[in-house]
């Protein structure tokens, strides 16, 4: 297959590249180690408009930043190539870990995967990081629930900032209605036309300090 005609299984963004499900490299690593569950067998839109809203208004370089549901790390390549952040890759599903090092090697980056659900993260967990991040990760009400409890611990475990990006799903919006009463959290509609053209909502939660 000619480099042209892959060209059109992959995405670049930000100066990293991404592979698409129709790439051949990804139909190989699914023929060697199956398939990721628990919807973590693409690079999600979400991810990208994360990326542009922290070009807008970025982080400190160096944090330690937990990308939660990080699926194939696109996010978690970002901030680790654009903040140089430390960032722990953690999914509930740990059939995503060949596709996150996939996109690691592609880039020449090592990521560092955690097999955790948001449930499971308690305060003595969340006091390493400075940022959480997560994209595409609250549709359904139970991941709501969830969130609520994580944010809470998170508070108490002095992490500064919470990021959650999504494009629009009720359960999210049930999260961002009660963060902005709980804790003073602003809502963003944030659209992108590149490396796809979508829309979707940025929930930034500061929590201690000025979230910096």
């Amino acid at each position: 297959m000619s480099k042209n005609s892959l060209s059109r299984h992959q995405m670049s963004a930000h100066g990293l590249t991404f592979l698409k499900a129709s790439h051949p490299v990804i139909k190989t690593l699914k023929h060697s180690v199956g398939d990721a569950n628990l919807h973590g067998n693409k690079v999600w839109d979400s991810s990208f408009v994360l990326m542009d809203y922290l070009l807008l208004d970025p982080i400190p370089e160096g944090r330690v930043v937990f990308d939660i549901g990080c699926g194939w790390g696109p996010t978690t390549l970002f901030l680790m190539d654009r903040f140089q952040s430390k960032v722990m890759s953690i999914d509930a599903d740990d059939s995503v870990e060949p596709y996150l090092q996939l996109h690691g090697e592609l880039n020449e980056l090592k990521p560092v995967f955690w097999q955790r659900k948001i449930k499971q993260l308690k305060t003595a967990d969340l006091s390493m990081a400075d940022t959480v991040i997560g994209g595409d990760i609250c549709f359904w009400d139970s991941l709501a629930e969830e969130w609520k409890t994580l944010i809470k611990r998170a508070k108490k475990a002095g992490v500064r900032q919470i990021l959650i990006a999504d494009p629009g799903r009720q359960p999210f919006h049930d999260l961002a209605d009660w963060a902005v009463k709980k804790h003073q959290a602003e809502l963003w509609e944030h659209d992108i036309s590149t490396p796809v053209k979508a829309t979707s909502y940025v929930l930034d939660i500061p929590l201690n300090g000025d979230g910096l």
